[in-house]
Parts: structure tokens; sequence; C-alpha cells
């Protein structure tokens, strides 16, 4: 069976917006459209680790049959969202924190790639999106903690980030290993200091913005890199000081080490 990615070559995520229902979802741009959906769900935690995800209930939602919601599942397996478990169903995968050791390792990597390799230019649209994500951040600041907000930002970051990527191959893995690991800052969040999350992703946002705007890959991943580093120390600090791709707590839908 064919387990490719779905992405085109622009490899966005898109967010679910009111058109996610607006009529049943036929051929390819149905099935991104239906994967996209589900995928930013599992990262958004709305369908959160340990869920059990129904055919029966996906296929009427999106208005199609079961055919291409399994096709859809067996994608989101493909990038480590689901386990498809026979006699069971499709289970939204716990957050193993002995195989997230080694995707940070490899995400520190990867960002490294970017500062090597070539960037697109930065589209008129897409600098009008990084405008309007750093003006949603800096509203949140001073507001009541919205986690869930903060995360829905971060992802369209991401996802604008992706689209200057010119390398596809890089696109996508950094694109499916993100979204493992954006579950375990989601999940931590509500437990961190929110004025200081909130203000270093405007940090972030707006040094990527300018870097970008130069076309300067070596500055992007450098910033990139420096938040990266910085969001695992918070991270850590919140696990009791422990590493947190060594011996951490265990907390609901998180598998610890053994």
């Amino acid at each position: 069976m064919d387990r490719r990615t779905p992405n085109e070559d622009s490899a966005p995520m898109p967010a679910a917006g009111p058109t996610e229902r607006s009529a049943p979802l036929r051929g390819d741009a149905g099935f991104v459209r239906m994967y996209a959906a589900l995928r930013r769900r599992i990262a958004l935690l709305d369908h959160p680790p340990g869920a059990l995800l129904s055919e029966n209930k996906l296929a009427a939602e999106f208005g199609v049959s079961r055919t291409p919601i399994r096709k859809v599942l067996h994608a989101l397996e493909f990038d480590g969202l689901v386990e498809i478990a026979p006699g069971v169903g499709t289970i939204v995968t716990p957050l193993d924190l002995r195989y997230l050791k080694q995707v940070y390792a490899l995400r520190l990597k990867l960002i490294d790639l970017i500062g090597e390799l070539p960037l697109a230019a930065l589209s008129d649209p897409d600098a009008a999106i990084l405008d309007g994500l750093r003006q949603r951040t800096a509203a949140l600041q001073d507001a009541e903690p919205d986690p869930k907000a903060l995360a829905e930002v971060y992802l369209d970051f991401h996802a604008t980030v992706l689209r200057v990527i010119a390398n596809r191959p890089l696109r996508e893995i950094s694109d499916r290993y993100f979204v493992q690991t954006s579950r375990m800052w989601l999940q931590l969040l509500p437990e961190m200091d929110w004025r200081s999350e909130v203000g270093t992703i405007l940090e972030e946002l707006t040094d990527v913005t300018q870097a970008l705007r130069d076309r300067d890959a070596a500055r992007v991943a450098e910033v990139r890199r420096t938040h990266f580093r910085r969001v695992l120390q918070r991270m850590n600090a919140v696990l009791a000081g422990d590493d947190l791709v060594g011996g951490v707590l265990p907390r609901e839908g998180v598998v610890a080490p053994t």
C-alpha cells in the first residue's frame, strides 16, 4: 500500500474552517482537505492521545463513504499520529517520550538544513499572513490564557514558513515531525507561564518574518534553533526539572520511558 504523504508542492497544513463540512468531499482535493482537517485536530488535541476515531462518524461528517476515510487514516498512521489496530479501530497515538527524544534531536538537525538550503521568496500573501499572526499573538499576551488559540497561531506560522522552504523533501519531513512534537508542547502549555510563552512566540514570529523578507536562510535557522532549544528548556522546567527526553514524569496520554 502506498502511504506517501499527501502534501502537494506547497506542503501547507490548511486550517480547518467553515468550509470543512460544507459539501461532500470527493477526489484528491477532498482527500487533502479531510487529511488536513483531521491532522490539525490531532495537533490541537481536539482528538487527544488515546482517542478512538470512528470511521462511520467521520464518513458521515465529511459526507463520504468509509473508503476515503480509511485512506486518510492510513496517511495519518504513516505520520505517526494514529495507530490502526485490527479489531479495535483507529487510535490517536500516545506521546511516547522515548520516541520523542529521537524526534527532537532530528528536528534540530532539520533546522540546520533549513539554514543550508535556499529559500523561496516570501510572497505578499504569506507576508500578510505573518503580519496577521503577529497581531493575533500580541492580542493574546494580555488576554486570559487560551492555549489552543496560541497553538493555532503557531501551527499557521509553521505552515507559512514551510511554504518558503524550497526543498520539498525537507518541507515534508519537517512538517511530519513538527506535528508529532507540537502535541507535547500544547499538553504542557497550561502549566507554563502564559505571558512568557506568548512573548517568546511573538519574538520568534517577528525575527523569522524579517529573515524571510531578507531571504536569509541562515538567520531563519538561527532564530528557529534558538527558540526551539528555549522551548525545550521551558518544558523541562514544567516536568520537574527533568530532561524532557529522559526520565520525565508520566502524565495522561504520555508513555514514559522505562
